[in-house]
């Protein structure tokens, strides 16, 4: 991917902002689905998106083409003895004790919060990997179709009890009314209650998610376009944008780090120039991650000179769970839904496009270029940041 190959700077015009409907594109329905839910599910408030939906299409289609991923392998497969024709019969072997690895304890919740169907994963780890007395650590982890991703640090606690009989209270309540998209703040607890007493374990009171969320309302957004894949981006994905009148590209990448996780980085490429963004978003995915989608939007904030301080967002895509069809023709008419959770954001952007510095002030000192760049000779062998001048003598 080369950045000089994409930018045109003819300087005819300025650059305009994709908004919601050219970034995307969207199919509404008044159509009103319900969603099948287990024994254990609750359901939160989504009178807010009640009357109208907004649904994104895949930036993922049919005309995108991808190689097929190399087969796992597990390691158990890595343990695998091939046994000789040669060998005696099983009933012949040498019986030997079975070995238990490490344990651990998974407990599942779902519910229902704004029309999201979430699953709220709790991993109850000994230490010694066995249910005994001692030190424990729980990791909490937030599932969305088939992508999972960890909510807050690990806790540690010591447990003198059971650890595959343990309770936990799972809830959400709503935050600022607001803030937008209208209906997608909440705030998380989790609670452990053993014996009759209860320990607050997690909370976040920044859990951003929801169905179909209504990004059209967000004001001055500008939308980031998917690029058609292609042989030079195979391993990430590159989103097209217009921040502050500057082409821009947001680049996702992902790494394996083993047992189907992985993890996301967010890079910017403006004018041959860019760095990281975000460079440790974990994720566990049972599919395909090149197929794992996003929505990035930037949304210009008050500044001198004029456009030249932007928040960004990103937000993860998955697929919620199909409605369940009550006929043939109510199947035919069923809409895809989508759930999103925001993943990353920064409130201090700082980039534009011919920005206007005289704008700062009367006061304004501008400083003026005095020749070409010096080259400086950097003497490995000395303390590290000492630079010695190429017309120096040698000392």
């Amino acid at each position: 991917m080369s950045p000089d190959t994409y930018y045109d700077d003819d300087g005819e015009g300025d650059d305009v902002c994709p908004d919601y409907f050219a970034a995307t594109s969207i199919r509404r329905s008044n159509t009103v689905t319900t969603t099948s839910s287990g024994a254990t599910s609750s359901s939160l408030g989504s009178g807010s998106f009640s009357g109208r939906s907004v649904h994104w299409n895949s930036p993922f289609d049919a005309s995108r083409t991808l190689p097929p991923l190399p087969p796992f392998t597990s390691h158990t497969q890595l343990r695998r003895v091939v046994t000789s024709p040669a060998s005696p019969p099983p009933s012949l072997r040498p019986t030997t004790p079975l070995r238990l690895g490490p344990q651990r304890y998974l407990y599942t919740y779902t519910m229902l919060a704004a029309g999201a169907p979430l699953t709220f994963l709790l991993s109850v780890e000994p230490a010694n990997g066995k249910p005994t007395p001692g030190k424990y650590t729980i990791r909490l982890s937030l599932k969305a179709d088939d992508v999972e991703r960890p909510i807050g640090e690990p806790v540690s606690l010591r447990l003198s009890v059971d650890p595959r009989n343990l309770e936990f209270a799972v809830f959400l309540f709503p935050g600022k009314n607001n803030v937008l998209p209208v209906g997608c703040l909440y705030s998380l607890r989790v609670w452990l209650r053993v014996n009759g007493v209860d320990h607050r374990i997690f909370g976040e009171d920044e859990l951003w998610v929801g169905a179909d969320p209504d990004f059209g309302a967000v004001d001055n957004a500008s939308f980031a376009c998917l690029r058609p894949a292609s042989v030079a981006d195979s391993d990430a994905q590159v989103y097209d944008a217009i921040v502050g009148r500057a082409r821009v590209q947001f680049v996702i990448r992902w790494h394996p780090l083993g047992d189907r996780h992985y993890r996301y980085t967010m890079d910017y490429v403006a004018g041959g120039v860019g760095t990281v963004l975000m460079d440790d978003l974990r994720l566990r995915v049972e599919g395909d991650p090149r197929q794992v989608a996003f929505l990035v939007y930037t949304v210009p904030v008050r500044s001198i000179p004029t456009g030249a301080s932007h928040r960004v967002r990103l937000w993860l895509k998955t697929r919620a769970d199909p409605p369940t069809p009550v006929s043939p023709s109510a199947q035919a008419r069923a809409v895809e839904s989508y759930v999103y959770q925001r993943v990353w954001k920064s409130d201090a952007f700082k980039i534009g496009a011919r920005l206007d510095f005289e704008a700062i002030g009367p006061r304004l000192v501008m400083g003026s270029p005095a020749g070409p760049p010096q080259t400086i000779v950097m003497d490995v062998l000395s303390p590290v940041g000492y630079q010695r001048d190429a017309k120096s003598p040698i000392v």
